[in-house]
């Protein structure tokens, strides 16, 4: 059976995502890096692997989170769901009752425009906003698969460059950029004022912040700056990768003149 084909966006040589009818090598859609609203960031599988990458944000029909989803692993999940392994490439996420509430499968499809048999990743679900709209009716392809006209949405990426961007202020086009390039390591924004908190850098993206008397850990280094920001009377602590890093770099810096 063949997948219907609308668009296609920077489209990947052996691996895909369809979105909406669009064969994409990556995708950003909904509001990229909140804490309290729908996102769903697709990007290119790792290197010599099909599996699919999908980081977001998930919400039920009345606008409460059920849980956040990176890089295919269930982080914050206030809706206590379970993540369940298929037979094929891919996995669901059920909530407390055992409902699906996100499907995910890659299979060899071949898309009807162009004749090409490729892995293609598609999703089914349905997607609320924090107003508890739907924004995304996704139906593992098939026709009835539709975005909502508001949704903001970033279709295909490669060099830094989008293929079709709909939405997106220049902050969230940036924040998506990092995350894409990140594999969807990065994944959530820090703004505003931060005061005496402890902070796992590792994810973020320091978006015009600024931190004051804050404990701030780094483990990978997979973080990213957006805008103008502070530390003021801040602790770094690193750990695992960062601290080879820093390591490295104290015993390269020039020793001071006696």
């Amino acid at each position: 059976m063949t997948k219907l084909e609308r668009g296609r966006f920077l489209a990947g040589d052996v691996t895909n995502y369809l979105i909406a009818g669009n064969v994409c090598n990556s995708f950003v859609l909904g509001e990229p890096g909140a804490s309290d609203d729908f996102f769903l960031v697709g990007a290119e599988p790792e290197e010599e692997s099909y599996y699919p990458l999908l980081t977001g944000n998930i919400l039920a029909a009345d606008g409460q989170v059920l849980f956040r989803l990176v890089r295919n692993v269930l982080r914050a999940n206030p809706g206590r769901c379970l993540r369940v392994i298929g037979d094929r490439l891919g996995y669901e996420i059920h909530d407390r009752q055992g409902k699906v509430i996100l499907k995910v499968q890659s299979t060899h499809e071949q898309l009807s425009e162009s004749g090409d048999r490729l892995f293609v990743t598609t999703i089914s679900g349905n997607f609320y906003n924090r107003k508890g709209e739907l924004v995304f009716l996704a139906n593992s392809g098939e026709a009835d698969e539709h975005l909502a006209g508001e949704v903001k949405c970033a279709l295909g990426f490669k060099d830094g460059e989008f293929g079709h961007v709909r939405g997106l202020s220049d902050e969230e086009i940036g924040f998506a950029r990092l995350a894409l390039a990140s594999r969807g390591a990065i994944h959530e924004q820090l703004e505003g004022d931060l005061d005496s908190q402890e902070i796992l850098l590792d994810g973020k993206v320091i978006s015009s912040a600024r931190l004051t008397n804050c404990k701030i850990h780094i483990k990978t280094g997979k973080f990213g700056f957006w805008g103008q920001s502070s530390f003021d009377r801040c602790q770094f602590f690193f750990q695992d990768a960062a601290e080879n890093i820093a390591q490295l770099l104290e015993n390269v810096a020039p020793r001071p003149q006696s």
